[in-house]
């Protein structure tokens, strides 16, 4: 595969993550350049540059977006003509567990709830927003998976550590020992697994590709010019 790469362009707005592994002997066998940019302000020389990669990949970091179809439309630009754009993100439901069981916790010790996870885009959206921006033969999909934890504490720390903490900017007033104490049991008893006593955390991913149509790009038939039904097709398999 590395035979067929021309350049790899990584882009990230931290700089230390960006650098972390410019060592290692895979910079040696690939032409790599990092910039240290903001994706969602999209303002750098080289992203701004008009049909300039033939495939733009984001792994798990679209969710801090604010402005997803204007940051869609800026992906789409940056290709070129028959160009892919790939995708992950978490999506809505994303920690649902631990966004009801603070809220009910909120509720019962300060008398009203304040916004300690971040909002996640409904997956049904997804593929309408790259619509919008251009993109064509898309496939978007949804995976969940949900992860057992042995406690609150542990599932917080974890988050921190995968740089997943809120950061919204209306900030919310400090998450007080006696909220930690009061969010556990509720999290026990409305989704605790009572086989191995774990706290399940629910993390949603949406994955999706997206087309920028050129001239040889491939075009669906007229609606009613199949010759086969599709039912024949799978009983012959």
């Amino acid at each position: 595969v590395k035979g067929r790469i021309g350049k790899i362009c990584m882009v990230d707005s931290s700089k230390n993550m960006l650098f972390k592994n410019d060592q290692l002997p895979f910079n040696k066998e690939l032409d790599i350049e990092r910039v240290v940019a903001d994706e969602e302000a999209y303002n750098h020389a080289v992203l701004t540059k008009p049909e300039n990669f033939d495939c733009v990949v984001s792994n798990l970091s679209l969710h801090w977006i604010n402005d997803l179809p204007n940051t869609f439309k800026n992906i789409f630009n940056s290709l070129k003509p028959n160009g892919v754009f790939m995708g992950s993100m978490f999506g809505v439901d994303t920690l649902f567990e631990l966004r009801t069981s603070l809220q009910l916790a909120e509720m019962e010790r300060c008398g009203g709830i304040a916004p300690r996870v971040s909002p996640f885009v409904g997956s049904s959206d997804v593929g309408s927003l790259m619509q919008k921006a251009g993109f064509q033969m898309l496939t978007v999909d949804v995976e969940e998976i949900v992860v057992g934890y042995p406690n609150l504490i542990a599932l917080l720390r974890d988050l921190q550590l995968m740089g997943e903490g809120n950061s919204i900017l209306s900030t919310p007033p400090a998450m007080t020992k006696d909220l930690l104490l009061a969010t556990e049991p509720i999290y026990r008893a409305m989704h605790g697994d009572p086989t191995d006593g774990s706290l399940p955390a629910t993390f949603r991913f949406v994955f999706m590709i997206g087309w920028r149509p050129g001239q040889d790009f491939p075009q669906p038939l007229k609606r009613g010019s199949g010759k086969m039904s599709l039912k024949d097709a799978l009983d012959k398999n």
